[in-house]
């Protein structure tokens, strides 16, 4: 299979600062229900630990760490990576991204191509598929890609869904392979579902002035939000429903079912998981949750890199849903024939 593409080298990174379910922080969640009923605060379970970037500290630095494992992983030099694909969120600056100051971090070359995908929280999976679409085309022997996520600065702490928040990065490259090679994706985009979830600077209420939630320089901070209605609506359907169907799909054009997989996730809550482990059947389900946290974009990366030595099925599902809305699934063959 001397022209398959795969993945050749992995990397993670997480900040040693660890936060407990009984940390002060999360005193003030609301479990403010909606018009069902729901509160946000029961759909976001099953995390015991995460960790947090504390004031200072950048999530480039985890990412740059995170590349330089996988790079070495892989057995290349600096000068053999081609292109940088991945994402910084939330970035310094709204643009340009912060994947150019790991860019520069990791002294890549200047005929490096660099390209931010922003498709939270889908990143790395679309980044993969680029890489892999930009290989096959001959326009690049090996990409590097590396997801960084920091939201413990950038969420609201009286909503449900900061429970899970945690940060970290990581990384893998991708190239010709025999192993860990590319086979095939299915994607939906829901886009009818825009703006149900977002990360935008929001307005607070103090003593009923209205004002813009800042940070310690007097600049605006961007937060996410879950929307009562549309939101949980759309964590109950899209999130629930969205990616068995899809992995089902992807499984089916391969004659294959969730026994001859292991599945990577996104690992938003543990509810969502144990709804898909149940629809799927994985004969094994990796993740990072309960350590880790809620990583968001680096939560797949990250488990990837943790995890994959100790794979012991022939194929991976890696499976992503993102803000938009959209999910992707990719089918990954474990060992070459």
């Amino acid at each position: 299979m001397k022209d398959s593409i795969g993945i050749i080298g992995f990397g993670y990174c997480v900040p040693s600062h660890i936060r407990t379910n009984s940390d002060p922080l999360f005193n003030n969640i609301k479990a403010t229900a909606n018009s069902q009923g729901i509160s946000e605060k029961s759909l976001f379970t099953g995390t015991k630990e995460r960790r947090y970037l504390k004031l200072g500290e950048r999530v480039e630095d985890l990412m740059v760490q995170a590349s330089q494992m996988a790079i070495a992983h892989a057995g290349l030099k600096l000068e053999q990576i081609n292109r940088l694909y991945g994402y910084a969120s939330v970035s310094e600056f709204i643009t340009p991204n912060a994947l150019y100051k790991v860019h520069a971090d990791l002294n890549l070359s200047t005929q490096t191509l660099v390209v931010p995908i922003n498709t939270d929280f889908g990143n790395f999976l679309t980044s993969i598929i680029q890489a892999w679409e930009a290989i096959a085309a001959g326009h690049c022997e090996n990409a590097l890609v590396v997801c960084g996520g920091h939201w413990t600065k950038y969420v609201d702490y009286t909503k449900g869904h900061s429970l899970s928040i945690g940060d970290g990065a990581g990384a893998v490259i991708i190239s010709r392979s025999s192993s860990f090679t590319l086979l095939d994706y299915e994607a939906e985009t829901l886009s009818y579902e825009y703006g149900a979830m977002t990360m935008q600077c929001r307005p607070s209420i103090n003593n009923g002035i209205h004002s813009i939630i800042l940070d310690e320089n007097n600049l605006p901070i961007p937060t996410y939000d879950i929307t009562p209605e549309a939101g949980i609506q759309s964590f109950l359907t899209l999130g629930m429903e969205g990616p068995p169907r899809i992995i089902k799909s992807l499984l089916e054009r391969h004659g294959l079912t969730g026994d001859d997989i292991a599945l990577i996730s996104h690992q938003a809550s543990r509810k969502l998981m144990d709804s898909w482990s149940q629809a799927i059947k994985p004969q094994e389900y990796f993740d990072t949750l309960e350590q880790f946290g809620n990583m968001l974009l680096a939560s797949i990366p990250v488990t990837l890199a943790y995890y994959f030595n100790k794979i012991s099925v022939e194929y991976i599902v890696l499976a992503g849903l993102g803000v938009g809305s959209h999910q992707t699934a990719l089918l990954i063959k474990v060992n070459g024939t």
